[in-house]
């Protein structure tokens, strides 16, 4: 069997308010179902680059802001494997806290964004991983 890995980074970026970037995905007519769903900056892992590399170049395409690499800490990894594809796929979320609240302009794959009150994670629907991932970062006390 012939498996193909991938991976992605997602960061919760955090202001001084205690508030957390989210975006909203726009039309996507590869995967309707996502279309119009909350996101969080990040994306794929291009062949070469680290996770904490993609996480920055990501946050800077999908949302215009651009972070130095120590601004972001490692907050939780899981590895899945996806059977109907064949394909493996290590997750990566980043929290990166910063003392101002910078001007966001989203990309063309995102519809809207909006700082909110980084307790209203708890809530909002998000995909299986991310939403296993915030929890742990509220278990814990990273958030």
């Amino acid at each position: 069997m012939n498996v193909s890995l991938e991976s992605v980074a997602k960061t919760l970026l955090i202001n001084e308010k205690n508030e957390v970037l989210v975006l909203t995905i726009g039309e996507y007519k590869a995967h309707p179902e996502k279309s119009f769903t909350p996101d969080l900056p990040g994306g794929r892992v291009d062949p070469g680059e680290t996770s904490l590399v993609a996480a920055r170049r990501e946050m800077n395409e999908e949302a215009g802001i651009e972070l130095a690499e120590g601004q972001f800490t490692l907050a939780y990894t899981k590895t899945e494997f996806y059977p109907k594809e064949h394909k493996s796929v290590s997750k990566f979320l980043y929290i990166a806290r910063i003392d101002t609240t910078p001007e966001v302009t989203v990309s063309w794959e995102h519809a809207s964004y909006e700082w909110m009150p980084v307790e209203n994670l708890k809530t909002l629907e998000l995909r299986s991983f991310y939403r296993e991932a915030v929890d742990y970062c509220f278990e814990t006390g990273l958030i």
